[in-house]
């Protein structure tokens, strides 16, 4: 009874990750979505910040994720509009699969350059840079942005960057929300440094899993015919029974 016990459960915690390695798999091309909430804009966490120019609120902009705290992020839609306190659903998207953004796979240099106009702006740096890469970043996705002082400047800098491979730069930890409804509101690139993980790399983990389990089910299963063998032998010996 022990055994056939055992052999019960372990077919079934072997059924059960087969089960859910081809959920994951079936959702590897799928993207996380997310609730998102416009707390600030214009570099204040809540409300309005100083960061404005030519009537526009520059980054960075915050938002809540899940009703998280605070993060800060970068607006690369210029013909979207949004309120402060507007919530939405937003999908989560990796630079290794940009299909599924607004502006799509065809803009896919797009929006690397603007992660990497985006990375070259700190804490230090002025109104007036802040204002022109804000500017600069949102004439990558719309021609009809308007043209403000140092805008060029910073489209030649990254078509630069992009021609030398953006100098080595990691776009892992980039992603970009992409609302869900395509006529509203902005979406906004986000640094995570702690990533969400590729599908495939759950389902390769799980299909480690599932491979791990059944060797340990069949190691725990021999072991029980071992132990009878090992009596038998020694009740063998005492006995003079013959083996």
């Amino acid at each position: 009874m022990l055994r056939t016990g055992n052999l019960r459960m372990g077919l079934q915690l072997i059924v059960l990750l087969l089960v859910v390695g081809i959920a994951v798999g079936a959702h590897a091309g799928s993207n996380v979505t997310v609730g998102v909430t416009l707390t600030g804009a214009g570099g204040a966490e809540y409300g309005f910040g100083p960061n404005v120019a030519d009537g526009e609120y520059l980054m960075p902009y915050y938002l809540s994720v899940n009703n998280g705290n605070p993060v800060a992020v970068i607006c690369d839609d210029y013909n979207h509009s949004v309120s402060l306190g507007e919530q939405w659903t937003a999908t989560v998207n990796n630079f290794s699969n940009l299909s599924d953004t607004r502006f799509g796979t065809a803009d896919s240099m797009q929006y690397h350059e603007a992660v990497w106009i985006a990375s070259q702006i700190s804490s230090t740096s002025s109104l007036a840079q802040i204002a022109s890469a804000q500017y600069a970043i949102w004439a990558l996705f719309a021609p009809n942005t308007p043209m403000i002082p140092g805008e060029s400047m910073w489209i030649s800098l990254a078509s630069t960057a992009a021609a030398n491979n953006y100098y080595g730069m990691n776009f892992a930890n980039w992603e970009v929300l992409t609302p869900l409804n395509p006529s509203s509101p902005q979406e906004y690139l986000l640094y995570d440094p702690l990533p969400l993980p590729e599908p495939a790399a759950i389902l390769d983990f799980m299909v480690a899993l599932i491979l791990l389990a059944g060797g340990l089910y069949l190691r725990r299963a021999r072991q029980p015919q071992l132990a009878r063998v090992r009596v038998s032998e020694r009740f063998s010996s005492r006995t003079g029974l013959p083996r």
